[in-house]
């Protein structure tokens, strides 16, 4: 009875970062490296760079973007001065569908400044003569709450994932061309070597 052999693959072993680093600077002796292979490890070495410094300018933005909103809202608090205004007119929905929460109304209020009117945001189905409390400027004119920590979190997270998306794309789109590149030439390089060597070895002259 024969018995089977049995043959068991071994995955092609990998080359880490560290030693495409090495072999990028130089510190690599292995005398069966190429020039190409060498070229292949900078190639390598340059998107991690490129991967590192994407990631600290998507930071920053972000914290930039934070940084503004923070300071945004908080000159809007320092000016914002909530005063109680009547409206003199029905609600009038923001949208065609009726039951809009999203509506405006008419209304006038008093202000150290001087009385004022102009159209503020009410809840669909205001009234005419309802009390609403409204926020106005140094001015006296109409402005919104300012934004809160949630939102000026989600803006900053935003700006910072786009700065990722758009650099990292543009970083993996260059590599892959490099290394097609790369690869054509080692390729054209196999094909002259070849050529020269293949006579002497299948003995043909």
């Amino acid at each position: 009875m024969s018995v089977a052999a049995t043959t068991h693959s071994h995955p092609a072993p990998r080359t880490s970062l560290r030693q495409h680093v090495r072999r990028a600077v130089g510190l690599d002796l292995n005398p069966l490296c190429r020039p190409v292979d060498r070229t292949y490890s900078r190639l390598v070495a340059a998107l991690a760079l490129t991967v590192l410094a994407t990631l600290v300018v998507a930071l920053v933005a972000a914290l930039l973007v934070f940084g503004a909103g923070t300071h945004t809202a908080q000159q809007v608090v320092r000016h914002r001065h909530v005063v109680t205004a009547v409206t003199t007119g029905p609600a009038q929905s923001d949208d065609l569908r009726e039951g809009s929460p999203r509506a405006h109304a008419p209304a006038r209020w008093t202000y150290p400044a001087g009385p004022g009117g102009g159209t503020i945001p009410v809840p669909d189905g205001t009234p005419a003569g309802t009390a609403v409390v409204v926020g106005l400027n140094d001015a006296g004119n109409p402005v919104g709450a300012p934004k809160e920590v949630a939102g000026i979190l989600s803006d900053a997270a935003l700006v910072g994932l786009g700065t990722v998306f758009v650099l990292g794309l543009a970083a993996e789109g260059g590599f892959a061309l490099c290394r097609h590149r790369l690869e054509q030439r080692a390729e054209d390089g196999w094909g002259s070597a070849w050529e020269q060597v293949e006579p002497g070895w299948s003995g043909r002259r």
